[in-house]
C-alpha cells in the first residue's frame, strides 16, 4: 500500500507496494487528512419529514460539520459534511484506477429522541459489498456494523497523476440495513411499525469530492463512546439546577 501524506507543507509518501488478490493489481491507500476530501450526506426530504414525526433530531459530532440545508417541497433539509481520512483504491493492469473503500474516521451523527441517544461514527463506504459501515455509539459500547447499502448515481470519475487522487461521485438510494433499524428501535424506542416505514425510506445521498489541494490538517482519530458521555461540568450544572427548582419549590409551599 502507498500512504500520501502532507506534513508541515510538505508532501511526503510511505509507500508498501502490495499486489492484489489477482496478482496483477496494486493497492494504494492514500492518507487525505491533508487533502481537500469530502464526503456529503444530503437527507432526502422523505426521510427527514419521517423522523422529524417521530421526533428524531440529528447533530454532528468530532469532525462532521453542518454545510447549510437544501429545500425540497419547501422542506428545509440539513446537508452534513463529512471530512474522509483515507482512500483505498487499486490500480489494475490496464492502469485502470478501480475504488476500494474510503473512511470518515473521527466524523459522527448524533440521533436525540427525547432522553435516548445515539451515535453514529468512523463511518466507511465499501465498494466491494456496496454498503456504508459504521461505529454505533449507545450504552456505553461501540459496535460496528453495515448502515446504508446504496447504489451508484453517477458515473465514476476517479484518476491517479503523481500518486494524487481525485475522485468525484454520487451514491444513492442509501437504504438502512435491517441491522441498523433493529438497533436505531431498540436504542431510540421505535416501535415495529415505523421501524418497517423506516426500511423503506430512501435516505439520500452521499456525494464523495477528493482532489489535490491542502487543507489544515483533520483529526483521524476515531469517535468512542465517549462522546455520548456528558462532561463533568454538565453533571454539575444539572445537579445545580435540580437543587435550586426544589428550592423554589419548596419556598412556594412554605408561602402558602
Amino acid at each position: 500500500m502507498n500512504m500520501l501524506s502532507f506534513r508541515n507543507g510538505c508532501v511526503a509518501l510511505v509507500a508498501t507496494v502490495g499486489m492484489g488478490v489477482s496478482g496483477s493489481a496494486s493497492a494504494l491507500s492514500l492518507d487525505t487528512t491533508f487533502l481537500q476530501a469530502t464526503s456529503t450526506l444530503q437527507f432526502s426530504a422523505s426521510a427527514y419529514n419521517a423522523t422529524n414525526l417521530l421526533n428524531i433530531s440529528f447533530s454532528s459530532l468530532g469532525n462532521t460539520y453542518q454545510n447549510g440545508s437544501v429545500t425540497t417541497n419547501g422542506v428545509s433539509v440539513p446537508t452534513f459534511v463529512l471530512p474522509v481520512t483515507n482512500a483505498d483504491v487499486s490500480i489494475g493492469w490496464n492502469l485502470k484506477i478501480s475504488p476500494n473503500s474510503g473512511d470518515a474516521t473521527g466524523s459522527g451523527l448524533l440521533l436525540t429522541r427525547g432522553y435516548a441517544q445515539l451515535g453514529l461514527a468512523n463511518f466507511s463506504i465499501d465498494y466491494t459489498t456496496d454498503k456504508v459501515y459504521a461505529d454505533v455509539l449507545a450504552g456505553g459500547k461501540s459496535t460496528n456494523m453495515a448502515v446504508y447499502s446504496f447504489t451508484e448515481l453517477t458515473d465514476l470519475n476517479i484518476g491517479l497523476k503523481g500518486l494524487s487522487l481525485t475522485m468525484n461521485q454520487t451514491l444513492g438510494t442509501l437504504k438502512l440495513t435491517n441491522e441498523a433499524a433493529n438497533t436505531f428501535a431498540s436504542v431510540l424506542g421505535i416501535d415495529d411499525v415505523f421501524k418497517g416505514v423506516m426500511l423503506g425510506l430512501d435516505f439520500g445521498t452521499i456525494t464523495i469530492d477528493i482532489n489535490t489541494g491542502l487543507r489544515k490538517p483533520v483529526s483521524d482519530n476515531p469517535l468512542t463512546a465517549a462522546v455520548m458521555v456528558p462532561e463533568t461540568s454538565t453533571y454539575v450544572m444539572m445537579a445545580m439546577g435540580l437543587v435550586g427548582i426544589a428550592s423554589v419549590s419548596r419556598r412556594k409551599y412554605q408561602q402558602r
